[in-house]
């Protein structure tokens, strides 16, 4: 019975994505900047080349990551497309957006599509370009039931996929890290992979935030962010899965930054 609803909520998800692909002038592509590879969807940018549309690498979260990281995701996405980078915490990118989409299309009014995986920020990217948190209304005159829309403007019209999308295939640490889970079942592992990326990526990061001279394995890393910020259970043994949960929630608000 699970695999079974599995498979429906599966093939009603595609089914959205298409209908949306069909009907939209334009799509907007969200991507987390600091994952921009790893929340891309190959299935969707395959789709979007079928249907021959044009669409817009929407790098959000871009105020989390450095200005080389940065660079370095827009040469690579502007090989397949146009990108734009945005930070709707600093407001930033709104009006190169804009310009970018009134650039790739001409037509008006224009239907804009929005696709991408949870908490890449879609709400918050459709929110910043609306100027206000703004209603959703549905379902839309010919679109399937589920299917939402907001309104720009008289001319632009967003269109809004909703918040389910398969993820089965992903480890939840794989999830967690990109921020695309809020409830986590196994939070030392997921801590100890995150802790293992930094440790590659700019293990300063970890002495900086957690005052530790971090050691080359991660799982006695976490013990030493444990000891320095005094996570200890009642008998005084380090609660690592307390310290384990400190690291995720610090690296999904955007505390930890490469």
């Amino acid at each position: 019975m699970v695999a079974k609803d599995w498979r429906e909520v599966k093939r009603r998800y595609w089914d959205l994505v298409d209908e949306i692909l069909r009907k939209s002038d334009i799509i907007l592509n969200i991507l987390d900047s600091r994952f921009y590879n790893e929340t891309r969807n190959p299935k969707i940018e395959e789709k979007l080349r079928a249907y021959r549309k044009k669409f817009i690498f929407i790098l959000n979260k871009s105020d989390l990551v450095s200005l080389t990281k940065l660079q370095e995701a827009f040469d690579e996405l502007s090989k397949f497309a146009a990108v734009a980078p945005i930070s709707c915490r600093e407001r930033r990118g709104k009006v190169r957006l804009i310009k970018t989409i009134t650039r790739l299309v001409k037509k008006r009014p224009m239907t804009i599509g929005v696709v991408g995986y949870p908490n890449t920020g879609k709400s918050s990217v459709i929110n910043y370009l609306v100027g206000k948190k703004s209603a959703r209304t549905s379902p839309v005159a010919g679109f399937t039931r589920g299917i939402q829309w907001i309104k720009l403007s008289r001319n632009f019209k967003l269109i809004d996929t909703p918040g389910v999308i398969p993820l089965q295939e992903r480890s939840e640490a794989d999830l967690a890290m990109k921020a695309t889970l809020t409830s986590i079942q196994d939070p030392e592992t997921v801590a100890v992979q995150l802790i293992s990326t930094i440790l590659q990526k700019n293990k300063k990061l970890l002495e900086k935030k957690y005052s530790i001279k971090p050691k080359q394995k991660p799982e006695e890393v976490l013990e030493q962010i444990a000891e320095a910020k005094k996570k200890l259970k009642k008998k005084g043994e380090l609660d690592i899965e307390s310290a384990a949960r400190m690291v995720i929630n610090d690296w999904q608000k955007g505390k930890l930054k490469f």
